[in-house]
C-alpha cells in the first residue's frame, strides 16, 4: 500500500484495477473510470473492499475527495459510433468519474488528493457569494450533500459500534458461563479428593496419631483385635513343677505328709504336694 495515500483512494484504485471489465473498468484514456453495472458493482465488488454495499455512499465519498461525475451526454457522445450502434443504449446506465490526480498506472499521484472538510466547503461558499444564483444553488447543494454524508457516516459507525458491543457482550457472557462451569468442576474434584470413598464415615476424621506420636486407644484396640483374630491361637504356657524326689526330700518329719497313693503318676503327686503346701501357706522348697 502506498504511503500518505488515503485508504479510501487506495481501495478504490485497487478495486478498479481488479474488477471485471464488464462491471467496472478504466476508460480508454485512463483518466476516468466507468462503472457499467451498478447493481452488480454494489452487491459483489463494494463489500470486498468496504464494509457496505451502498453505491450512493460510495459516490458521495468520491465527491468529497474532489471526483466529478461525467455528464451523461458526454458518455453517450463518446460511445456512439457507426460500428457499435447499440453501445450508446448500453452506456445510458453507466456512471463515470474523473479526477486529475486519479489516473491509471500512476497511483503515486493520489498522495496529493485531500478530502474536503466543512471549512473548505464554507470557504468556497463564501468566495462564491457574489456569483450567480445558479452557482450559489450548486454550492448549497454541495454543502447539503457534505452534511448528509457526515450524518450517514456517523449513523453507519454508530450501527457498527452497537453491533460490536452486542457481540462483545455475548462473548463475555459465554466466557463467564464457561468459567463458572470450570470452577464448579474444580470444586467437585477437590471434594472427591479430600474424602476417600473406601473408608467409613467415622474413620475419615480419625487422627492417625495423638500429639505425642502414639496411636489412639480405640485404634490400638481395633488393631489388636484384628491381629488377634488373624493370628492362630497359641497354647498357654505349662506350669513347671519341681521333681517328685525333691518334693519328698523337703517334707519335714513332724509335718503330716500329703496322702500317698502308689497308683498316682508323677504329675498327680506333684499336684497333691502343691495343694498340701498351699493349705499351710508355705511355698514348697525349690532346688
Amino acid at each position: 500500500m502506498l504511503q500518505h495515500v488515503p485508504v479510501f483512494l487506495q481501495k478504490t484504485y485497487d478495486m478498479i484495477q481488479n474488477c471485471p471489465e464488464f462491471i467496472a473498468t478504466w476508460s480508454t484514456s485512463g483518466e476516468t473510470f466507468i462503472i457499467k453495472r451498478i447493481n452488480e458493482f454494489a452487491a459483489e465488488i463494494l463489500p470486498r473492499y468496504f464494509k457496505h454495499n451502498n453505491f450512493s455512499s460510495f459516490a458521495r465519498q468520491l465527491n468529497f475527495y474532489g471526483f466529478h461525475k461525467v455528464k451523461k451526454e458526454d458518455i453517450l457522445l463518446r460511445t456512439r459510433t457507426p460500428n457499435a450502434p447499440d453501445a450508446a443504449l448500453e452506456a445510458q446506465g453507466w456512471w463515470e468519474f474523473s479526477h486529475p490526480l486519479f489516473v491509471r498506472d500512476e497511483p503515486e499521484k493520489m498522495a496529493s488528493i485531500r478530502r474536503k472538510t466543512y471549512a473548505d466547503s464554507a470557504h468556497v461558499h463564501h468566495n462564491n457569494a457574489s456569483s450567480s444564483a445558479s452557482d450559489n444553488k450548486s454550492e448549497l447543494e454541495e454543502l447539503k450533500g457534505f452534511v448528509s454524508e457526515l450524518v450517514d457516516d456517523m449513523k453507519g459507525e454508530l450501527a457498527s459500534l452497537k453491533s460490536q458491543v452486542s457481540m462483545l457482550a455475548h462473548h463475555m457472557s459465554s466466557i463467564g458461563s464457561l468459567m463458572q462451569m470450570i470452577v464448579q468442576q474444580h470444586q467437585q474434584q477437590q471434594s472427591s479428593m479430600a474424602m476417600p470413598h473406601h473408608l467409613p464415615a467415622p474413620m475419615q476424621h480419625m487422627p492417625a496419631n495423638d500429639d505425642y506420636g502414639h496411636q489412639p486407644l480405640k485404634r490400638r484396640k481395633m488393631e489388636h483385635a484384628s491381629t488377634a483374630s488373624s493370628s492362630p491361637p497359641t497354647a498357654s504356657p505349662a506350669i513347671l513343677l519341681p521333681p517328685l524326689n525333691s518334693i519328698r526330700h523337703h517334707i519335714k518329719a513332724d509335718e503330716q505328709p500329703p496322702p500317698q497313693n502308689h497308683h498316682l503318676d508323677e504329675s498327680e503327686a506333684n499336684a497333691a504336694y502343691l495343694l498340701y503346701h498351699a493349705r499351710r501357706h508355705d511355698p514348697p522348697p525349690m532346688q
